[in-house]
């Protein structure tokens, strides 16, 4: 929670990125700060399609995670692709990382030709945040590197999930230098939406924006356990199928014993399709 100008907000889980946009406390995870990493996880072992979403020249630093879709399109979260925006156009050191659990170094890098954010995505209440990032080539698929399916059903609650991310391990804390993973229960659309608007109150927390069931996944583990800053973009998979059902979104910061949210695959299936063809 981030208060800033007066106004307390939820913020999203970006990373860091150069000013001025380290100056934008937006709606989730402390949108500005350097250090986010998935709170209460374990490392992970190999994640062939996640993608680090990084800035800088000779010193990388964290935006946010992706996945990777297509040999050309990252899937992330809308405010991650809007956060690395300088003068209407993406930052030119804006940069995919892939094959490496390591943000700041390893793996292969790719830049981008171009950002398609979804026409309804609504910052202000963090509703459609979604969209893909796409590569100026082919990114160079191997056993180490491969694409995540996309998983178009309705999840409902009870169904197991993990998340994988480099935020925060704790609010205010350092981002992970290794990749993260996090085990979670999907809880029901309704259940959700009343217990992140009594822990909001609970909190003190305002102005937090209402959980849309149609539009949002919501998962839960326990207190202390969830996602925090630098989490954002990164992909929700079901357990045991690696599908891909969600993309980090926000939530109340952080592992603060609430649900967090992510944007629902199923919600955008033509979207999806019709950007990716």
């Amino acid at each position: 929670m981030s208060l800033k100008g007066g106004f307390l907000l939820v913020t999203l889980l970006v990373g860091s990125i150069a000013s001025p946009i380290e100056d934008d406390m937006s709606i989730f995870f402390d949108h500005t700060d350097p250090s986010a990493r998935i709170v209460g996880g374990s490392t992970a072992g190999q994640v062939p399609y996640m993608v680090a979403l990084t800035t800088g020249v000779n010193l990388r630093s964290l935006l946010c995670g992706g996945s990777l879709v297509t040999s050309r399109h990252v899937l992330t979260a809308a405010h991650c692709i809007q956060g690395a925006v300088s003068g209407g156009n993406l930052v030119s050191s804006l940069r995919a990382q892939v094959n490496t659990n390591r943000f700041a170094s390893g793996g292969n890098t790719y830049s981008f030709s171009r950002r398609i954010v979804h026409p309804s995505y609504n910052a202000r209440q963090i509703k459609n945040d979604i969209g893909f990032l796409v590569t100026s080539s082919n990114v160079a698929l191997s056993s180490s590197v491969s694409l995540i399916a996309l998983n178009f059903n309705f999840i409902g609650g009870g169904v197991s999930t993990t998340v994988t991310g480099w935020g925060r391990t704790s609010a205010g804390g350092a981002l992970s230098q290794n990749l993260l993973q996090l085990s979670a229960t999907v809880v029901d659309g309704s259940q959700c939406r009343t217990r992140v608007a009594q822990r909001a109150q609970d909190l003190n927390i305002r102005n937090v924006p209402p959980v849309d069931p149609a539009l949002e996944i919501c998962t839960f583990n326990s207190n202390g356990r969830g996602t925090c800053n630098g989490d954002s973009g990164s992909p929700l998979v079901r357990a045991g199928t690696n599908q891909q059902i969600g993309v980090v979104s926000w939530g109340l910061p952080c592992a603060r014993n609430a649900p967090d949210m992510f944007a629902r695959i199923s919600a955008y299936r033509s979207w999806i399709e019709q950007n990716i063809r």
